[in-house]
């Protein structure tokens, strides 16, 4: 029975998104770096393979909070600098890397249209685990631990520092970030009685709460040393032979108390026993009720290299000689810098054996533990590589991701960010499922593009639609693709109607159009419909197929500056569904949004149906810009013209691809102004219900070669790297770009449309909702424009304002997009499992057919889904950065990085400031600044470590 208990979840996260992070509304800058911390200077040269060190100046830390004149015991270090308190240090998602393999990719990051508004990027969620005042915490930060009890949120309105207040036993208070917190017990301080009484839910926690903390630490040191052997056991009976599982505390704690129902003591000694014991388990950095056990392969693995390096066995010292020889030979070669990358493998060079893999996976081990978990490695790798004399520095982590780079495992310019096991990206060896996955769906795909395409004809005998639309082998196996189109009795034909698909030059992957159809009623008066025309997989693909189970796991497409990782096969998707393809000769199968509006933005009309488009014109945004009226963006002329300038590169631009533009006719030119008045309608009513923009925007990162190549998977010997990928950033141009705008209303148009039409028909699908904010009104109010663009000083108070968007199956207003009625996302089947969902519900309704997905099975995938949607776009977030930093690293070095200035975005301790770059659109920490949120300052950089997403700067004395 025991065994049931243990939920242990096999790490299938092989997913994919992010849509490239869209600062649309609210974008997810606000918490792309929500803090810094200032680590020993080092940077890699790009004509220098080795360390040098720097001084940098200290961050002032923060002082100590007490509720009691007697001060925080702290070390001499801490009490010399003032602090207030310790500065959280950021927590790294990466994890054991094992196996690599090489696939190419060759989809384009297409510009996303549908604004992905997510506040509950603004409002500090980076666990999956939601905080409450009253929790029990255990709080790891720079390689010391804390317990106490949460007397305050980071998201509190009365609170001044954005951080959580932690209650310690002393009776003091710790700020702390939710990202140090590795565990905690809901409501502790609410459950128990202390001093014979109990506090009522919801109430301040006193000052001597903290011994609540002390005590429940007490009891739990006495369980975990009793129950040391069950413990050990643990690793044993559940880890995966070759895979990395999960197992959440609570079944761990079940397990080995024999306790369907763990007690508070329980669960606590069950983490500090994972915690602890560091080479079998990882702390989980999303979600703090679960541990990653390794595989039993790797930990072996470990303990046999481990104990190699304590007897100083003859494998050691072999490998310290080997990669002297390797890194003196890189280091001395001429890394052709100016020329596009290559990779050669050097035949005098030793290649590498077994045993040599053997340290190479161990110093990988080390790189991917996550910094909230203790890898307890240090010291072993540093006996290898110190007496080596090759680094003028202690070993820490950039230091091993340097060595693993000038040993010829990784590139000089590696994305950590794809080896995280939290994504699971395939073509990398994190996970066998994901790369045998990518292998089955790639001939899938051919397969489906081998065959015939459906014969047009309705004299077709099948089975009836309404059953084969059901996820059953009953009638299709999860390899069978619809026989003929299930839809055909009921698909409209737009004919000629006009299909405008707008995007940048650089999408292959078109996904929607808009049209404009005048429709003389029999009054006389002529009504005027928008169309929004979505590509649809779903004509092809049936639920229950193994195409269809591949994006469920996946849950969206991801986009790296250095190449995509589709959700469905991108070859695929270009060459069947990408709208245009073979539009005039067989037409594109879509599912169509029809809408009226009123002229206060009501909906008078709407219709959902399957169709097919064929007279398809491809547009531009920057094309279509010069024909759309600029009136809404007069105001912002200014930062316009700061935007459009912004491009930066090295070590040479990046030409545009050579798509043919044909000009548009002026009746298509009179379309698109017509339906920028209509978007411009519906803006301004979300406008005035609760819709906002924020100022700032986000720089993108684009590389070439695209995609960049993939490091070899386990290499028997050194690959020699030379030159460098191109990168070019520019600032993201959504704020300042009718064509861009228009596009993302009628998008939101159509998640509109949806959702009406589900809520209507009581169809159960995935609703995006967020309550209102009377308050947020009121500051929104003040703002006369149409785009509402919320100023920067104001910024931070609506953040703590502002509840998380909520993922659910019921439908409900959503405040930040100012819509009441309900919304949901359906414009991206092709990279969003969501929205593929929505498809295959609204097909079946529309065919009189059974549900293929219940409101259950819904409401039991939301949390998976939100899950990797939250991760995807933090990782994606992350490579952007990287690619950005590297930049300006290079620039520095060369002695080409322009001038930058700052807007101060968050006000920390005194002297520490969050500034966003505005020429690179980064965030970056402000060292001994006194200016205020707003201010523009000018800056110089500091430091700059890309694998950690940091960069320190420090404004110019003028």
């Amino acid at each position: 029975m025991y065994d049931k208990m243990l939920s242990i979840t096999k790490e299938t996260f092989k997913l994919t998104q992010r849509q490239r992070t869209n600062p649309v509304f609210i974008s997810s800058f606000i918490r792309e770096n929500y803090h810094f911390k200032i680590w020993s200077s080092s940077r890699f040269p790009y004509k220098k393979y080795h360390w040098k060190t720097k001084s940098v100046p200290e961050t002032s830390k923060p002082k100590k909070i007490s509720r009691q004149k007697v001060p925080l015991k702290v070390t001499k270090e801490e009490k010399s600098k003032d602090v207030q308190i310790l500065k959280s240090s950021e927590v790294s998602k990466h994890k054991i890397v094992k196996r690599f393999q090489k696939k190419e990719l060759t989809q384009s990051t297409p510009d996303i249209k549908e604004p992905e508004i997510e506040l509950s990027d603004i409002v500090e969620l980076p666990k999956s685990t939601q905080l409450q005042v009253g929790d029990f915490v255990d709080v790891r930060r720079n390689g010391r631990g804390y317990i106490g009890i949460i007397t305050k949120l980071s998201n509190d309105p009365t609170s001044t520092t954005y951080k959580n207040e932690i209650l310690l036993p002393n009776n003091h208070l710790l700020l702390t970030r939710s990202d140090d917190i590795v565990f905690k017990i809901t409501g502790y301080a609410y459950n128990l009685e202390f001093n014979n009484s109990k506090l009522v839910l919801g109430s301040p926690i006193p000052e001597n709460y903290g011994k609540l903390a002390s005590d429940l630490n007490k009891s739990a040191q006495i369980l975990l040393h009793s129950k040391t052997l069950a413990f050990r056991q643990l690793h044993s009976q559940f880890a995966d032979e070759l895979e990395n599982r999960k197992i959440s505390i609570k079944s761990a704690a079940r397990h080995v108390f024999q306790n369907g129902n763990p007690t508070e003591a329980q669960l606590l000694s069950t983490h500090m026993f994972l915690f602890k014991e560091n080479i079998y388990f990882m702390a989980d950095p999303m979600q703090i009720e679960t541990y990653i056990l390794r595989s039993k392969r790797s930990v072996n693995a470990i303990i046999k290299t481990l104990e190699w390096i304590r007897l100083r066995d003859q494998r050691v010292s072999d490998f310290q000689e080997k990669v002297t020889k390797i890194i003196q030979y890189i280091r001395s070669i001429d890394k052709k810098i100016s020329e596009p990358p290559s990779f050669t493998k050097e035949e005098t060079l030793p290649e590498f054996t077994s045993d040599d893999q053997m340290f190479i996976n161990l110093v990988k081990t080390f790189v991917f533990t996550p910094k909230n978990s203790q890898s307890g490695l240090e010291a072993h790798l540093s006996a290898i590589l110190k007496p080596l004399k090759l680094y003028e520095r202690d070993f820490d982590r950039e230091c091993a991701i340097q060595f693993l780079k000038e040993i010829g495992i990784w590139a000089p310019w590696e994305n950590l960010a794809v080896y995280e096991e939290t994504t699971k990206l395939s073509g990398h060896g994190i996970s066998k499922e994901a790369d045998k996955d990518q292998e089955e769906i790639i001939n899938l795909a051919t397969n489906l593009l081998d065959s015939q395409p459906f014969d047009t004809s309705k004299n077709v005998t099948s089975t009836p639609a309404s059953s084969i639309l059901i996820k059953t082998e009953e009638f299709l196996g999860e390899n069978d693709f619809y026989p003929h189109d299930i839809c055909e009795d009921i698909r409209h034909d737009f004919g000629d109607l006009p299909v405008y698909t707008i995007d940048d030059p650089t999408a292959h992957e078109l996904d929607d159009g808009i049209s404009i159809e005048r429709v003389n009623n029999s009054s006389g008066t002529e009504s005027v419909w928008v169309h929004i025309h979505v590509a649809d997989p779903s004509t092809y693909i049936h639920p229950g197929h193994k195409l269809a189970k591949v994006a469920h796991s996946r849950v969206q497409t991801v986009y790296f500056p250095e190449r995509n990782y589709s959700m469905l096969p991108s070859y695929l998707s270009k060459k069947m569904f990408s709208l245009g393809v073979d539009g005039k000769t067989r037409g594109n199968y879509v599912i169509t949004f029809s809408l009226r509006i009123g002229d206060d933005a009501s909906l008078l009309e709407y219709k959902i149906r399957p169709s097919i488009i064929r007279n398809i014109k491809i547009l531009y945004y920057d094309d279509v810009d010069k024909f759309l009226s600029w009136d809404s963006f007069s105001k912002f002329k200014k930062e316009i013209d700061f935007v459009y300038k912004q491009i930066h590169y090295h070590p040479h631009k990046i030409s545009l691809p050579n798509n043919e533009y044909k000009p548009l006719s002026l009746s298509g030119q009179q379309d698109l102004k017509d339906l920028q008045k209509i978007a411009n309608i519906h803006l301004k009513n979300r406008g005035q219900k609760g819709s906002f923009n924020l100022s700032l925007t986000q720089g993108n990162a684009a590389l070439s070669p695209f995609p960049l190549y993939k490091t070899q998977p386990d290499t028997q010997y050194p690959i020699i790297f030379t030159g460098l990928p191109t990168i070019q950033v520019n600032l993201d141009k959504f704020n300042y770009s009718p064509a861009r705008m228009m596009v993302a209303e009628f998008m939101i148009m159509a998640g509109r449309v949806a959702s009406i039409f589900c809520s209507e028909r009581k169809i159960p699908i995935i609703f995006r909702t967020q309550p209102k904010n009377d308050e947020v009104l009121s500051i929104l109010s003040n703002i006369d424009e149409d785009i509402k663009v919320v100023p920067i000083t104001t910024m931070l108070k609506i953040r703590s304002l502002v509840q998380p968007t909520k993922t659910t199956v019921e439908p409900g207003p959503h405040f930040s997009m100012g819509i009441t009625e309900g919304y949901s996302k359906v414009t991206s089947p092709l990279r969003r499992y969501s929205d593929l969902v929505v498809h295959w519900q609204i097909k079946a309704s529309l065919l009189n057919g059974r549900l293929p997905f219940s409101k259950d099975e819904l409401v039991n995938n939301i949390p998976y889904i939100t899950y990797f949607e939250k991760e995807i776009r933090r990782s994606q977030t992350k490579s952007n950065k990287f690619w950005i930093l590297n930049l300006i690293d290079r620039l520095k070095a060369n002695g080409n990085l322009p001038e930058i200035t700052g807007t101060i975005i968050e006000e920390f301790d005194k002297g520490d400031r969050t500034a966003l770059i505005r020429e690179f659109g980064i965030q970056g920490k402000v060292i001994k600044s006194t200016g205020q949120i707003g201010d523009i300052i000018n800056l110089k950089v500091i430091d700059i470590i890309p694998n950690k997403s940091n960069i320190i700067l420090e404004p110019v004395n003028n």
